[in-house]
């Protein structure tokens, strides 16, 4: 697999691990603190953003025939 679509496949797999713990977690935890709430919640749409990218470059890739 060329670098680069190792990074995406990295990046995706680590920005939805880190959006799944915030929504699981997170959240949950931070309800304490209305401020690190918001925080997280921000985070987290950020996060699904960076998701929704890494998700569509692959899909570019993939559809382009260069995925490999």
């Amino acid at each position: 697999m060329k670098n680069h679509n190792y990074d995406i496949v990295k990046m995706l797999f680590a920005a939805l691990d880190d959006s799944h713990r915030i929504e699981k977690y997170y959240l949950e935890d931070s309800k304490a603190c209305a401020h690190c709430h918001e925080v997280f919640a921000k985070m987290k749409q950020e996060i699904d953003g960076h998701v929704e990218m890494l998700r569509g470059e692959m899909v570019r890739h993939a559809k382009e025939d260069s995925f490999n």
